[in-house]
């Protein structure tokens, strides 16, 4: 046995400094996630090009609300695309390209100037607009959906930019502070 008492706070900086490192580097956990997202916007991008041309050669039969319709249906795909670009963008510029200068590695202060609020704002925004184009959808075929099925949707929408607006709010008084 040692002579030496125990010296609890050297053991417990060892670990705060140990679990900092491992929480520094689990950020590289996040670099698959961002290239699957990659992927996931190629397929959006295949499925905009496939509606397009299976579309193109009948659009001189396709009636106003079929347009109508086509036309929803491509914002959505686009508006899906630009929220994982917003996500792709957004997570790689503040979490994995720092990892990339060699000067990250020894100064974490970017880590400090994050803004979440305009991030937060984006995504929901985007989600709003593609919960808009599904109500839109949804109101051209009003006949055919239960009607109770767009309420809901209605609320949700209506819960979303809520949402929306209690974020920004609270952005803009943490700001005045």
């Amino acid at each position: 046995m040692s002579d030496k008492p125990l010296d609890i706070a050297a053991i417990e900086a060892r670990i705060a400094r140990n679990l900092g490192r491992i929480m520094f580097a689990a950020r590289w956990l996040m670099a698959p996630i961002y290239i699957g997202l990659l992927f996931a916007l190629a397929l959006v991008a295949l499925k905009f090009v496939q509606r397009l041309v299976v579309v193109v050669p009948t659009v001189f039969s396709l009636t106003n609300n079929d347009v109508i319709l086509v036309a929803l249906g491509l914002v959505d795909l686009s508006l899906v695309a630009n929220l994982v670009v917003i996500v792709i963008f957004a997570g790689w510029a503040n979490f994995i390209g720092p990892l990339l200068s060699g000067s990250a590695r020894r100064d974490v202060n970017w880590m400090r100037n994050l803004d979440f609020g305009a991030v937060k704002l984006k995504l929901i925004g985007s989600v709003a607009a593609i919960a808009a184009v599904q109500i839109l959808e949804a109101f051209v075929h009003i006949g055919d959906i239960v009607k109770q099925d767009v309420a809901w949707q209605l609320a949700i929408l209506l819960g979303i930019a809520g949402t929306g607006v209690l974020l920004a709010a609270m952005d803009r008084l943490s700001e005045h502070k």
